[in-house]
């Protein structure tokens, strides 16, 4: 979330790689943000330069601690010939100018931008191929990301269901990445309880209940947990650990393809969007919106959450929900604990100031949030191709449905054409490059380029301004903090699904 639109959160001093850049040849049974192997040249590049860091910096460790403890004695495995001895400051010169870090060069940021994408086969006769990337702003990045497949919770000798979901965290990274590994169990387990008795399949309604009650068991199992928690006997450390993912919050939009119906069922909790694009008779390409914004600024949120706090007029003001802007949220804790709780959990154990009491005095028991996601399923057209896009709201901040359908088809008809020339704006004076209060990030379609193989890498590249590579350059030169005025942590997933036999 854009620090304008939600609560910023204490900064973070540490970067932490969580994405890798896969490129294999069929599909993975299951992916996550956390889970994808490094299979690409640049991959183990970055892992050999990560483990010689590692290596050097345990050097460094251990020579600074014996200059520091003194003792009769060193360790066995540590000789004189290894001590790297006292940095020597005379290989920095003399200067009375600064050197700055360089600006990023248009294959920097074509390096930037393609550094997390992956691209898989369907592996199966509806999908063709499916498509991702994620840029991040936050450090670390408070995006994530899962993919794969999963046996058919009605028959597992029949064809696996396919599961795409993107999570934008916000007051920190711990809930999002939380969610790659937790989310999936606990459908999978809701699904099987779902299923009827006497028949095998799964209706509509088996399965919208079923996500239902698997996003709110486990955020009240995250959630509704903190007072027994904090009440155990567990050591301290293991309670900060369990609190912690409930102190963060976190949007979720999970989409589930049964191929054989070929229904596609997406849950959405926050502001995260999933998109159908289908081409129609005449050629064109239509977007149809398959989730709606969970926020202070919908109408239909607004007035269940002030039926629910009638003698709180203020609960919802400028588009939040006392501060925050999705009005569905896993974790989020402080949105949804007793008042005598959240003073507790931040008088013993570093619970958030959040929402701030002074800035909102009519906050008062909640609880305010909740975790229950808006269901609904989609038949995959039959007759005409069609792609889903689903993206956190980073994209959604610099483009409208309608324009990331109309990008996709573009980017279609170019590869149609066999990726000729490169299509980029008939002009490169566009003005004077401006990024803060007056200007962010934005697509405009004057500024349109195709050039990326990657189609989610192309919907990236265009929001941050596309052909203009003074903007593009510009918008990934600020880095974090600075960086979050401008542009939100961005991840996407581009899915393509084949029109039926004969069709």
């Amino acid at each position: 979330m854009l620090a304008r639109q939600l609560l910023r959160h204490r900064p973070r001093l540490t970067t932490v790689t969580r994405l890798s850049h896969p490129v294999p040849r069929s599909i993975a049974r299951f992916v996550s943000t956390e889970t994808q192997n490094k299979s690409s040249s640049n991959g183990t590049a970055v892992a050999s330069f990560a483990a010689g860091l590692a290596s050097a910096a345990l050097m460094c460790w251990y020579s600074s601690r014996s200059r520091r403890t003194p003792g009769p004695a060193k360790s066995a495995s540590i000789s004189d010939e290894e001590d790297v001895g006292i940095p020597d400051l005379n290989e920095l010169g003399l200067s009375d100018k600064i050197t700055y870090t360089p600006t990023p060069t248009s294959e920097a940021v074509t390096h930037q931008l393609n550094e997390h994408a992956f691209s898989l086969l369907g592996g199966g006769k509806l999908v063709t191929r499916y498509y991702g990337t994620q840029l991040a702003s936050n450090s670390p990045c408070e995006d994530a990301f899962i993919h794969g497949s999963f046996s058919n919770p009605s028959d597992r000798n029949e064809e696996d269901w396919l599961t795409w979901g993107v999570f934008d965290g916000h007051c920190g990274w711990q809930l999002s990445n939380l969610l790659t590994k937790q989310l999936i169990p606990f459908v999978r387990r809701a699904l099987d309880n779902a299923k009827p008795k006497k028949s095998q399949q799964l209706s509509e309604e088996d399965v919208h209940k079923a996500l239902k009650s698997a996003f709110t068991t486990l955020d009240d199992a995250l959630v509704k947990s903190a007072l027994a928690t904090i009440e155990s006997d567990l050591p301290f450390a293991e309670k900060a650990r369990r609190l912690e993912a409930a102190y963060a919050g976190s949007c979720a939009l999970l989409t589930l393809l049964d191929p054989q119906s070929r229904n596609l069922t997406v849950a959405s909790t926050g502001d995260c969007r999933a998109v159908l694009g289908q081409k129609t008779a005449d050629g064109k390409w239509v977007a149809s919106d398959l989730s709606t914004d969970c926020t202070g600024a919908n109408p239909d949120e607004i007035a269940r959450i002030k039926a629910q706090f009638p003698d709180e007029p203020d609960v919802v003001k400028h588009g939040r929900i006392w501060g925050m802007q999705p009005s569905r949220t896993f974790g989020d804790g402080m949105w949804k604990w007793t008042a005598q709780l959240k003073q507790t959990l931040r008088d013993r154990y570093n619970g958030l100031s959040l929402p701030s009491a002074a800035r909102y005095g009519g906050y008062k028991e909640g609880p305010y949030l909740t975790a229950e996601p808006l269901v609904t399923t989609t038949k995959i057209p039959e007759s005409e191709p069609s792609f889903l896009v689903l993206a956190t709201d980073g994209l959604w901040d610099t483009m409208s449905s309608a324009q990331a359908v109309e990008l996709v088809g573009r980017w279609v008809e170019w590869r149609e054409r066999g990726k000729g020339k490169l299509v980029k704006p008939p002009t490169k004076d566009f003005g004077e490059t401006i990024l803060g209060h007056r200007g962010q990030c934005r697509y405009e379609e004057q500024k349109t380029t195709v050039q990326d193989d990657n189609v989610a890498v192309h919907l990236v590249r265009n929001g941050l301004g596309g052909g203009d590579e003074q903007m593009v350059r510009g918008a990934l030169t600020f880095r974090y903090p600075n960086s979050r005025d401008i542009r939100d942590d961005i991840t996407v997933q581009v899915v393509f699904f084949a029109p039926a036999k004969g069709q």
